[in-house]
């Protein structure tokens, strides 16, 4: 069967058949490269009625199942008919018993067809000057750049290659990568992946792009926006929670109560349905976790909100994700080596990355951890309740064996009972452990480096091999160690608990699966704890390695929150592995991708330097906006440099009277919260006196922020971080953008840092091959923020003089478009954007 199925398609069927009464069942199954099953869907019930509905479902090379409840497998005179006409569409037809333990092929699967080209002409149709998209789009713009990218994708699909493209704002990019995308999905029966970075352009592709792209051209498709599991509301673990309400304090208890009301009504189950946000905690009592999931051996797998998803997903010609959904599959895939079946996502071989300039930081982040005692109580208090003995998975483990398994069973029970007590025990001491081991270690690593403790104190300390050789770093270890045991043991304790529930009766057992699954599941987590804290103290020569010790919030007071942190130095292996080397094309694109000009500096940072000669594809697109008539970049040459003295003042009184001269209308944007805080609170009451409306990023939510900036015209808003990409304010409302201060990184920050240091290790130079294109991809978003339309104008003012005082600078102007560049005393600058202004 194994070479026909995988086990995974064997176990939903099974399901299926079950689900059914043992009642024969149609269903559709998808195959992968090797023409096994990996995925399944029932599509009718009971008999030959529904073959004509399902015959409108079917693609080539899909299989479709039907079970003979007698287990005799020979093929009917309506079978054999039935088959025919599937086969006719290149469909295989498969007979199972309903053990799913016997097969007979009526008619093979079909080996993947031959690929279907995309041509210049079918894209030149929908996209061209004349084309469909033009006829059914208002205000159509002809836009070269555009069909140029479509052409350099569609390649990228025929010819199986990599592309890389920067399109400037303006370009179109989405329809670019989407007609070619789609035209490939469609012709050969194969789904496309579609990752961004952004739930912004998530929503935009779904919600917009797509379905008008479906209006216009009349192509049909199914596109399926894929969220994470963790977005969905998982009903055995709500129910659990319903039952256990007295776990969980007031508030918790009022937003877990809101949940349940809602899941009777929801259609699709996910977090972003619920009219309120719920708090982390309520919420990650109720979601899907893939540790704790049953999958066809819960009894609500068939009304199962993510599986149901998944399925959806499983027929989409299109699916659309963010950056962390796809590694999340890619890391999946990498450590199985299975890239034909389903891990996270269905199979696919085709991927857009949008937004790709973030892929290096989302890749860090995926493979980065951080252990705190939170990471400790989080896991160890599902097992029993910090404040309720009573409540936790344990004691209701052995509160149900006390009441579901029969007394003939006694002998059982008191081992079991034997080995729950025992686990509650070791799991209080490992909680004790974990916290009296953080607690010394934030105290005697400051007192070891000279720092003294006081309120709102923070260290960063990166473990460095001269630090490793260090009486402080030995006693660490040692602390370390404990906890790794700890969790290690732990771990084995539910795992051999678990080994001694095998002996349970089996109706015992299938009463208590719901506390089985969830006890494998905090077992996984202490497992995956305890190979983080292993890691941790191996101080690996490809990792960073940091410890951090604050003040922060515990429980109702405050104290020291210790730390223990690593991240990859390099995520450009990783990526060539799991990306380059296992996918037939690959489209990477972003309005901010090269630096003056050049690709090289995301290349080395993701890996793509690493690729075969001749697989990658470069192209870089001009905005078609005209930057000379539309925008003017100003730069007072007469202010202090950053860090030196009056610098906060000059950006106090330069931001002022630009935003008198603009009237409001402008981003002020920082890289610092402190000087952000400094200028908005001295600026705020002599803009306001002058009816200017004065928003600063954290007052509120940042959707309703930019709304309100938005409608207002005489808003200025301060903001910094998130403001200086992934926000579109086209129109009056924005028509100037002053950068405070050129947007490098906290230099000290330890991967940044580590990063820095490996590349000097090398020979490089980590300040120019490194430091300044990562704040000029940064600075290039800033600028974008300005022109989003043809009829768009502003000024971008520019008040770190660095820009034009040291050489790099020139990288960073080099690096925009090509607006007008006036650049001189303040007095000169701030005359020439009146001018600009007035007309």
């Amino acid at each position: 069967m194994l070479d026909y199925f995988t086990p995974d398609s064997i176990d939903q069927l099974r399901y299926a058949i079950r689900d059914a009464n043992d009642n024969e069942i149609f269903v559709l199954a998808q195959t992968d490269a090797d023409k096994r099953i990996v995925q399944i869907e029932v599509l009718a019930r009971g008999g030959e009625t529904s073959v004509t509905a399902i015959l409108q479902t079917c693609g080539y090379g899909d299989v479709v199942i039907h079970n003979h409840p007698s287990g005799d497998l020979r093929p009917s005179g309506a079978d054999i008919e039935v088959a025919s006409q599937f086969g006719s569409l290149g469909v295989g037809f498969y007979i199972v018993n309903n053990a799913v333990d016997n097969l007979y092929r009526v008619v093979e699967a079909f080996a993947a067809k031959d690929e279907q080209k995309i041509s210049p002409e079918q894209i030149g149709e929908l996209l061209g000057p004349e084309g469909v998209i033009a006829e059914n789009l208002p205000d159509f713009e002809e836009r070269p750049e555009q069909l140029r990218m479509a052409f350099t994708v569609a390649e990228a699909f025929n010819s199986g290659k990599l592309a890389v493209v920067e399109a400037g704002t303006g370009t179109g990019k989405s329809l670019a990568y989407l007609v070619p995308a789609l035209l490939w999905a469609r012709s050969n029966n194969e789904r496309v992946v579609i990752s961004t970075r952004t739930i912004n352009l998530q929503e935009q592709l779904i919600r917009k792009d797509l379905p008008f792209l479906e209006r216009a051209t009349k192509i049909e498709f199914r596109a399926v926006l894929v969220k994470g599991r963790s977005n969905y509301l998982c009903w055995r673990r709500s129910e659990t929670a319903g039952r256990d309400l007295g776990l969980f304090d007031q508030e918790q208890v009022d937003e877990i109560q809101q949940i349940l009301k809602w899941a009777e009504t929801t259609s699709d189950g996910s977090k972003e349905d619920l009219s309120f946000i719920p708090s982390y905690q309520a919420w990650e009592e109720v979601c899907c976790e893939a540790d704790q999931c049953a999958r066809v051996r819960c009894q609500h797998y068939s009304r199962c909100f993510f599986h149901k998803a998944r399925r959806q997903a499983a027929r989409a010609d299109v699916l659309v994700v963010n950056h962390a959904l796809l590694l999340s599959d890619l890391s999946l895939r990498l450590q199985t080596s299975n890239y034909s079946a389903t891990a996270v996502l269905p199979p696919f071989e085709r991927v857009v990355l949008d937004e790709a300039h973030h892929l290096e930081d989302v890749a860090t982040s995926y493979f980065s951890s951080q252990i705190t005692r939170f990471t400790f109580s989080r896991v160890l208090n599902r097992l029993r309740h910090p404040r309720k003995p009573n409540q936790g998975l344990l004691p209701r483990f052995l509160d149900q064996l006390s009441q579901k398994l029969p007394e003939s069973e006694d002998e059982l029970y008191r081992a079991l009972h034997g080995q729950i007590e025992t686990l509650i025990s070791k799991r209080q001491q490992l909680l004790e452990t974990a916290l009296e081991e953080l607690q010394s270690v934030g105290e005697e690593l400051p007192a070891a480096l000279g720092k003294q403790v006081s309120s709102k104190f923070e260290l960063k300390h990166r473990v460095l091999p001269d630090f490793l050789q260090t009486p402080v770093w030995q006693q660490i270890y040692q602390r370390v160690e404990k906890l790794r045991t700890g969790a290690h043991e732990m771990a084995d304790g539910i795992l051999g608990l678990l080994k001694s529930s095998d002996a349970l009766p089996e109706e015992v057992g299938d009463k208590l699966n719901s506390s089985l699954v969830d006890l494998r599941g905090i077992a996984g987590r202490l497992e995956g704890l305890a190979a983080d804290l292993a890691s941790f103290q191996a101080a690996a020569d490809n990792a960073c390695i940091w410890l951090e010790v604050r003040e922060g919030r515990i429980g109702r007071g405050k104290g020291l929150i210790t730390s223990l942190c690593q991240a990859p130095l390099e995520v450009a292996d990783s990526l060539n592995k799991a990306l380059y080397e296992r996918f037939r094309t690959l489209v990477m694109t972003s309005a901010t991708l090269t630096v003056a000009g050049a690709f090289g500096y995301f290349h080395s940072r993701v890996g793509l330097d690493r690729v075969e000669p001749g697989r990658l594809l470069e192209l870089t697109l001009d905005s078609p906006f005209d930057y000379q008539q539309q925008a003017l970049v100003a730069i007072p040459k007469d202010l202090p440099e950053p860090g030196k003295p009056g610098f906060a003042e000059a950006v106090r009184d330069a931001v002022e009277k630009a935003v008198l001269a603009s009237g409001g209308r402008s981003f002020v944007l920082f890289t610092s919260y402190a000087l952000l805080r400094q200028v908005h609170e001295e600026l705020s009451p002599v803009l306001e006196a002058q009816r200017l409306r004065c928003l600063r990023q954290g007052s509120e939510n940042r959707h309703r922020l930019l709304k309100r900036f938005a409608e207002d015209e005489s808003s200025i808003l301060f903001g910094t971080d998130s403001f200086w990409e992934g926000v579109d304010v086209p129109g009056r409302s924005l028509e100037q953008v002053i950068i405070a201060r050129l947007p490098f990184k906290v230099p000290t920050e330890p991967v940044l840092e580590a990063r820095a240091q490996a590349i000097e290790a090398r020979g490089g130079d980590s300040f120019m091959e490194y430091t300044v294109p990562q704040a000029v991809i940064r600075f290039k978003q800033g600028f974008g923020r300005l022109i989003r339309h043809r009829k768009d104008r502003g000024v971008v003012l520019i008040l770190d003089t660095r820009v034009v005082r040291r050489g790099y600078g020139r990288m960073f102007l080099r690096s925009l478009p090509p607006a007008r560049v006036v650049n001189g005393d303040s007095e000169q600058v701030f005359t020439e954007i009146r001018n600009f202004f007035s007309i």
